[in-house]
């Protein structure tokens, strides 16, 4: 009941004021600064905060497919080119991808995720010596034992939820590759 009548005696006031038109000017021109000022100060702090979100999975797919990248043989990767078994290559990527970015065996998120849904691999493909020099299917110029990886996932949106929608789709392309060569003497 206090809580009702405090505000039926802050509207009253307000709705005098008005009517006075003391400060109406201010007040209208202090909201029509306001409102935007704090959409846009609320945009940029999601931004960067999606952004950190990206660059931490980002890491999490570089990391496995340098993992994915090693060689049966150790010595081949620092004389020059070496072959992946793509198999075998792609078993260890969806097995650190998973450990990294927490998803179950399903590639659903576990609890401490940053997906809120399945991760999907699009591409996933091994360029062996036979293979390059190539270009990638995005683009991108291969000329060594290299990994492509395209994913895809959707992460909750922080604030901006009823303007744009609760959900963001985040698309990483990594063409990675570990180019090492030691000389012979």
């Amino acid at each position: 009941m206090r809580m009702s009548r405090w505000f039926t005696d802050l509207f009253r006031r307000s709705a005098k004021s008005m009517r006075d038109k003391r400060g109406s000017g201010t007040i209208i021109f202090g909201l029509l600064f306001l409102i935007p000022f704090m959409t846009f100060s609320m945009f940029l702090v999601e931004s960067k905060f999606l952004y950190s979100i990206k660059n931490a999975a980002d890491d999490a797919v570089t990391a496995a497919a340098l993992a994915a990248l090693k060689s049966v043989n150790p010595l081949d990767i620092a004389y020059g080119e070496y072959v992946l078994d793509a198999n075998a290559a792609r078993d260890t990527f969806y097995e650190y991808l998973r450990n990294n970015m927490k998803l179950d065996a399903g590639m659903n998120p576990l609890p401490g995720s940053v997906a809120v849904g399945p991760v999907y691999v699009d591409e996933f493909i091994v360029y062996n010596p036979e293979s390059y020099p190539a270009f990638c299917p995005r683009g991108t110029y291969i000329k060594n034992t290299a990994i492509h990886v395209v994913l895809r996932f959707k992460t909750r949106r922080p604030v901006l939820k009823g303007l744009f929608g609760e959900y963001v789709d985040i698309t990483l392309h990594r063409d990675v590759d570990n180019y090492y060569n030691l000389q012979e003497e």
